[in-house]
């Protein structure tokens, strides 16, 4: 995201604004697949939360920029749909972990009927 000494906070903005139609673009409604981009996305995503956290102490709501409050407005709007696409992935994740365990127990199943068929010869 950059440094706050070098960056503004419309230029941060504009980057977080930026960034997150980046990862809706590549992630949202996808299922998860537990791959080392979506790992490094997220982290992305933590990062940016971060660096724009420390603007809002309340002087950036207020500014009388036009271009800033456009940009946090979309920001907000963007926070609204990060929620929705987390939730989505949390949802993805805790199928495809389901779907993992019941697996485990066939495989845990097929190896106990292997060791007794090995048992009976």
């Amino acid at each position: 995201m950059g440094c706050l000494e070098h960056d503004g906070p419309l230029e941060l903005l504009r980057r977080a604004n930026a960034h997150f139609g980046r990862f809706f673009e590549r992630f949202a409604d996808a299922p998860v697949m537990g791959t080392d981009e979506e790992v490094e996305a997220l982290l992305q995503v933590e990062r940016t939360l971060h660096s724009i956290g420390v603007l809002l102490d309340g002087r950036l709501q207020t500014s009388a920029d036009q271009q800033v409050r456009e940009e946090l407005s979309r920001y907000r709007e963007n926070l609204v749909h990060l929620r929705s696409e987390l939730s989505g992935m949390q949802q993805s994740a805790a199928g495809c972990k389901a779907r993992l365990y019941s697996r485990q127990k066939h495989l845990h199943a097929a190896q106990a009927w292997c060791a007794a068929s090995r048992a009976t010869r």
